[in-house]
């Protein structure tokens, strides 16, 4: 798949994955530089991901679950 390909794709998931974790980081009152450090993360990262202009790897949606302290699974179902 090409980098054009990608954008075909309907960004569900990926806005999905930005609300629950933009809504579990201020629910646990974590900002995004506390989050990012927490997960190995640059800051900007963490606003992509927030913003669902990345497409995020397994292995980064498990850190990220750890840093926010829930199952990766509820990053993606709430």
């Amino acid at each position: 798949m090409t980098e054009t390909d990608s954008k075909d794709i309907d960004p569900y998931l990926r806005r999905r994955l930005a609300d629950h974790v933009r809504r579990l980081r201020s629910e646990k009152g974590i900002s995004q530089e506390s989050l990012s450090v927490q997960c190995g993360f640059h800051r900007t990262y963490v606003s992509h991901i927030e913003r669902a202009a990345t497409n995020i790897t397994l292995d980064n949606l498990q850190k990220l679950a750890s840093g926010l302290g829930v199952d990766p699974a509820e990053l993606l179902v709430g």
